[in-house]
């Protein structure tokens, strides 16, 4: 029991220090560590408020990480990532952050790992200004966005069909 306690502690770190890598080259913007934690044949796929940037092998995710860096350096956004699950093969977390020193960043993300312990794919869900059901403003986005969607969602939170 000892062992099993030491392997999943040691998992657990490896974990954690995994997440805080990932927010240091984040909002360091660090283009060129990309290259240390993917695989050569790596897939990343980032969804960013419907926006969906996909990259394949680790030249399209150098050149498309480098984008989201200058991205984020354009728009001063930092992150706070916090470790959720993990197991030998999958980190997943979840992080919050500031877009032009406005707090309503948030997002999760899902890493698979290959045997060398290198990001075989990456799936990151963001949302950079998020707000609650009861804010007005995003009630009004999601009207003009997505207006059959938005009237149910109305309907059904005040008890109607």
């Amino acid at each position: 029991m000892a062992a099993q306690t030491r392997t999943t502690d040691a998992l657990h770190q490896r974990a954690l220090a995994f997440v805080a890598e990932a927010e240091r080259m984040t909002n360091e913007r660090d283009v060129d560590g990309i290259r240390a934690v993917f695989a050569p044949d790596g897939h990343w796929t980032a969804t960013m408020d419907g926006l969906v940037i996909e990259a394949s092998g680790i030249d399209e995710i150098h050149r498309d990480w480098g984008a989201m860096c200058r991205f984020m350096a354009t728009r001063r956004m930092y992150v706070a990532k916090t470790l959720v699950l993990a197991d030998e093969r999958t980190v997943v977390n979840e992080w919050t952050g500031e877009v032009a020193g406005r707090t309503r960043a948030r997002g999760i993300e899902v890493w698979q790992l290959d045997d060398a312990a290198r990001v075989s794919d990456q799936r990151l869900y963001g949302f950079l200004d998020a707000r609650p059901d009861t804010s007005p403003v995003q009630n009004l986005r999601m009207l003009a966005s997505h207006p059959l969607t938005a009237i149910a969602f109305a309907r059904t939170r005040w008890g109607g069909r």
